[in-house]
């Protein structure tokens, strides 16, 4: 192999590379879109089948996407007075190679609930693995480092702070 068959060889696996970070990173806005859209099988379809470890700390552990999309989702995300809104910056995405990758984003959730009259602001890390499953890249595993949130009351006459806290799973 000659220099020039190197470096096109080269620019190929750097291209392939874009090509995977540039759809790891549709996959996370198509899986933030949907539980702002309370979307249940659009979540689901963003994760891997079979097993697949999905973290929340506090939440709950779940390994696979059923057991996530069925056990928090919908119960805790899916219903009107629940009005959410999930945003993700900060990718730190490493592709290990044409089947793999792993990420760490940073979330900032805001919470309105209309029915108990709360605001919660949080923001996270999440700390995701993805393979890349007959072309199509997907989650398959995920945990999520809760690092501050912010808890209120907007009832008629008061705006009272509920919690005001660096990590929510922290213990001291």
């Amino acid at each position: 192999m000659n220099k020039l068959e190197q470096r096109l060889e080269e620019m190929e696996q750097q291209l392939r590379h874009l090509r995977a970070e540039q759809a790891i990173r549709q996959l996370k806005a198509r899986y933030l879109n949907a539980c702002d859209r309370q979307d249940p099988e659009a979540v689901r379809a963003c994760f891997a089948e079979g097993e697949v470890i999905i973290d929340m700390s506090y939440f709950g552990q779940c390994h696979n996407r059923d057991e996530f999309v069925d056990g928090i989702f919908v119960p805790r995300g899916c219903h009107d007075y629940v009005l959410d809104m999930h945003h993700c910056a900060n990718p730190e995405i490493e592709v290990l190679d044409e089947q793999q990758a792993r990420g760490t984003w940073s979330l900032n959730y805001r919470n309105i609930n209309t029915r108990d009259q709360t605001l919660t602001l949080l923001s996270a890390l999440y700390h995701d693995e993805y393979r890349c499953i007959d072309g199509d890249w997907k989650i398959s595993r995920s945990r999520t480092e809760y690092r501050t949130v912010l808890s209120c009351s907007y009832a008629p006459g008061t705006l009272e702070v509920n919690i005001a806290a660096r990590s929510l799973a922290q213990v001291d």
